[in-house]
């Protein structure tokens, strides 16, 4: 009996007295490893190690993530108060990890634990500027290394504001959940802000409660593949005091996946209670899915979607991504808008629509050819009360009606279209497609 108590005391001594010594060094490589896989996922970040100075029981390093997206640094820029171009951000993270299989050193701060690891971090973020400026990031990271490798990472926020630039943004309690394996195949998110009031030269953005969650892993496309969920109970925008439109609920979803190099996937979207001064309240629901998406050209037109920035106009936007809008098509694709409902003061409105794009043998994009392959059909549902204010606004629409492109039957009009094999009828009657291609300006 006493030997059976020598050997577990021995055991608990190996745990909490040699092992944090071991398995700092594990917890130095998941971090490292994570960061990498961040930096890797997306071009617009570099991450670099400062230094990381291991010690028996915990360790202390600090990372830098050099920003390159021009969006995320213009918002840094602002958000510490300086004129754009004033010197490029970097954030830099300093991070605590008490190391052990049981780490002990970490019960004496906030959300310390004694559950077995690898370990348990905690980190605090700020802005820095080439001049040396910094700027304190609100909010603490906890996180923490499973047996596995399994790294769980806690944002916190408490409720605050700031100041900068003449604007001011507030912001109640916030809390944002992220959690990917040693690998960093996947991650897995969900969060949830309470409030988030921006405000600037005037003008201000109120957002309530909002929630995400979601699964997200890299392609070899380029592009993250996975699920999604977005709810914001209400968004309102104010200008200059003035309420000028609010709406919500808000709910977004979506959800995507691989099969060999096509992208199969859904969206849906839902928009209660849109409400603009002087024209009543709306709301808005869509819900779309599509399948044998070329992931090659899809990959290539978001990249350079992200790379525009937001400073592209549209046709700059058109002839960056007309290439692979094409090679896109003329890969073959099918997508289905089940449904795309308004509900308008006037009355309410509803489309469906499919269509489907056979693969094309050449490598040259015809429009004529991609024509005769196209499978679509559309079903538009307007209630007569819609239809009256949209002819009392502008009498020509009536013409819409007496070519028959819209039928009234009972308290709706109606109409339904198909196209197949360059033909295409509306409420039966065949209508004349122009077949040749369009000029290289554009379609």
């Amino acid at each position: 009996m006493k030997k059976s108590i020598v050997i577990l005391l021995v055991i608990a001594a190996i745990v909490v007295l040699l092992s944090p010594g071991i398995i700092g060094r594990i917890a130095e490589e998941s971090v490292e490893s994570n960061l990498q896989w961040a930096a890797d996922d997306n071009e617009g970040f570099v991450v670099t190690a400062e230094h990381f100075d291991r010690g028996w029981f915990s360790s202390e390093g600090r990372h830098r993530i050099e920003i390159r997206d021009p969006g995320i640094r213009g918002a840094l820029t602002t958000l510490a108060g300086r004129e754009p171009g004033n010197g490029d951000p970097s954030l830099i993270i300093d991070t605590r990890i008490d190391h052990g299989l049981i780490p002990v050193t970490s019960v004496g701060r906030a959300e310390g634990s004694l559950t077995p690891g690898l370990g348990r971090g905690v980190s605090t973020l700020f802005i820095e500027f080439t001049d040396g400026q910094t700027v304190a990031v609100p909010g603490t990271i906890y996180s923490t290394i499973g047996l596995t490798g399994v790294l769980s990472a806690n944002y916190i926020v408490e409720p605050g504001s700031l100041e900068a630039d003449g604007g001011t943004a507030s912001w109640g309690d916030t809390s944002i959940e992220l959690s990917t394996d040693q690998k960093a195949e996947s991650f897995v998110f969900d969060g949830t802000i309470e409030s988030l009031d921006v405000s600037d030269a005037g003008d201000t953005l109120r957002l309530g409660r909002t929630t995400f969650s979601g699964v997200q892993r890299p392609s070899h496309f380029g592009i993250s593949i996975g699920d999604f969920e977005m709810a914001a109970a209400s968004v309102a925008v104010e200008e200059a005091g003035i309420e000028t439109y609010r709406l919500g609920p808000v709910a977004v979803s979506g959800t995507s996946g691989i099969d060999g190099e096509r992208i199969d996937g859904e969206f849906g979207m839902s928009i209660d209670a849109l409400a603009v001064p002087g024209y009543g309240e709306s709301g808005f629901d869509v819900a779309l899915r599509f399948s044998d998406l070329d992931g090659a050209s899809l990959g290539s037109m978001v990249r350079k979607l992200e790379d525009a920035g937001d400073e592209a106009s549209p046709q700059e936007l058109r002839l960056l991504l007309q290439d692979d809008l094409e090679a896109l098509v003329a890969a073959g694709l099918e997508l289905h808008v089940d449904r795309f409902d308004f509900d308008l003061p006037q009355g309410p409105v509803s489309l469906q629509m499919r269509f489907s794009v056979e693969e094309s043998d050449s490598d040259d994009f015809d429009l004529s050819s991609v024509l005769m392959t196209l499978d679509a059909e559309a079903d538009l549902t307007a209630g007569a009360g819609f239809v009256d204010h949209a002819m009392a606004m502008n009498p020509e629409a009536g013409a819409i009606i007496g070519m028959g492109y819209l039928r009234k039957n009972g308290d709706v009009y109606e109409m339904r279209a198909e196209y197949a094999k360059g033909l295409l009828t509306i409420n039966g009657a065949p209508m004349p497609v122009p077949m040749g291609q369009p000029p290289s300006s554009g379609y």
